[in-house]
């Protein structure tokens, strides 16, 4: 009996069929892609922060690493390590993070996220341990950049994700293991000042992040090292604790409110946005980049956080 073959009619409807199952599979597999991506830089941020945690046991108060507190002020003229007041122009995101891989607690290449679309954005290689020289007055490497919005193709920045800034009564009653589950103390980058409206918003690059172009959506760490997934600057349990806003109530914090409409955080005495010049702030944690030297003072800084280049720069 003669076998019968397959006609080029039969041929081109299996064809089809084929081309119609990739079709209706490939999107499918683009999100799980990126979700897999995201739940990546989700453990990428819970490890970098419980590192910090657990290094914070050793610390009188449980204070997390500190820059200033690493590399202090001089000790009756003299520099002598674990002495001397806390340098608070140290407080930056670079030394922050360069200060923890020097001890070891994490590697550079974790400092950069999965999801990271922003081009200045890029692992530091061969970190220099050398630096790590307490007896020479030198605690981690320099060459360690945050950034964050140079222009595109700089190489400038080698770190993705905020942290809380490190100034006034934040860092003093904050940034410590105290097992806050309303606290951030880390996150996936926001937009500027914490808008959500304009082209500071549609035009970040933090949008394509985690999100579908139009809305950000982020990876937020807390003090007790629980993470969320969160859609909204202003997520469920996290209040706005500084000053007095709406007739002394809570409200949502926004994570990354800063300032009013320039690049200068106006603070109190104890730490707080002024309410008077920024009525609309509200922001504790201030999540960003810091990248710029910090004022001298413990309660104030005249610097805010720094943000991603917009995408029509």
């Amino acid at each position: 009996m003669k076998k019968r073959a397959f006609t080029l009619v039969e041929l081109l409807v299996v064809v089809a069929i084929i081309a119609l199952l990739v079709g209706l599979l490939l999107p499918a597999l683009a999100k799980a892609q990126q979700t897999a991506k995201t739940v990546k830089d989700s453990n990428q941020i819970k490890q970098i922060h419980t590192a910090m945690v657990s290094k914070a046991t050793e610390t009188k108060g449980g204070k997390l690493p500190t820059p200033g507190m690493i590399n202090r002020l001089a000790y009756n003229g003299q520099q002598v390590p674990g002495e001397g007041d806390e340098d608070f122009t140290r407080n930056t995101s670079q030394a922050l993070f360069s200060a923890c891989v020097a001890q070891e607690l994490f590697n550079t290449d974790i400092l950069v996220g999965p999801t990271e679309i922003n081009p200045v954005i890029t692992p530091y290689i061969n970190y220099n341990y050398a630096q790590y020289r307490p007896a020479g007055d030198t605690y981690w490497d320099p060459g360690m950049a945050a950034v964050i919005d140079a222009a595109p193709g700089n190489g400038a920045c080698h770190i993705s994700y905020a942290h809380q800034v490190l100034c006034g009564l934040r860092k003093q009653q904050h940034w410590k293991n105290n097992l806050d589950s309303t606290r951030p103390h880390m996150a996936t980058r926001g937009c500027t000042n914490g808008r959500a409206t304009g082209d500071t918003y549609e035009q970040s690059p933090t949008l394509r992040l985690h999100g579908g172009l139009k809305s950000w959506e982020g990876n937020v760490c807390y003090a007790d090292t629980h993470m969320e997934f969160v859609e909204t600057f202003r997520p469920d349990g996290c209040f706005y604790e500084c000053g007095n806003f709406n007739g002394g109530n809570l409200t949502k914090d926004n994570l990354f409110a800063c300032a009013g409409t320039n690049d200068n955080a106006e603070f109190t005495g104890n730490g707080c946005l002024n309410p008077t010049s920024h009525p609309w702030s509200g922001g504790d944690a201030m999540l960003g980049i810091h990248y710029t030297t910090q004022s001298a003072t413990m309660a104030k800084t005249t610097v805010a956080p720094r943000y991603d280049r917009l995408d029509n720069q």
